[in-house]
């Protein structure tokens, strides 16, 4: 965390919608502080308990698989971006990476492979868009209006 209470490695805020983390080194030690600027965000925005839990967990299984996946041999970052909508009642967090696609193994054992299905349980909808550029991770939740901050 930086001096102004950011992930540093790019962070810019627009109080409270958007939380922006860009470049940032794509290494587990830099997850644990992007997880608490995205759980921090989310209680600032007013997003209840459950919503929180999901969209933090969706977020960091995303970002757990850009460090695991994108990089062969390292030396990667990764951009985060989050924006609360009052006008759609909606959450919308941005996962991406520079790095190459590896498309998921058959077998990938106990432990690996549940990510994408995951993020998909998790949110109202996502979307996974590999390119030759980086892979980017769409991530949606549609909000209860009666429930919604503000609502």
């Amino acid at each position: 965390m930086g001096a102004d209470g950011g992930a540093r490695g790019g962070l810019r805020q627009e109080w409270p919608q958007d939380l922006s983390c860009r470049t940032v080194p794509a290494v587990a030690e830099r997850l644990t502080p992007l997880r608490h600027a995205l759980a921090d965000w989310a209680r600032r925005v007013g997003l209840s308990p459950e919503i929180t839990h999901d969209v933090v967990l969706a977020s960091y299984e995303a970002m757990a698989n850009v460090v695991e996946h994108a990089y062969h041999g390292g030396g990667g970052v990764l951009d985060l971006h989050a924006t609360y909508s009052s006008e759609h009642v909606r959450v919308s967090v941005t996962v991406a990476d520079y790095g190459r696609w590896r498309p998921p193994a058959d077998d990938p054992g106990p432990l690996h492979g549940r990510g994408l299905s995951l993020i998909r349980t998790l949110a109202s909808r996502a979307e996974v868009e590999p390119g030759p550029r980086g892979t980017t991770v769409r991530m949606h939740w549609l909000l209860d209006r009666a429930t919604a901050p503000g609502g």
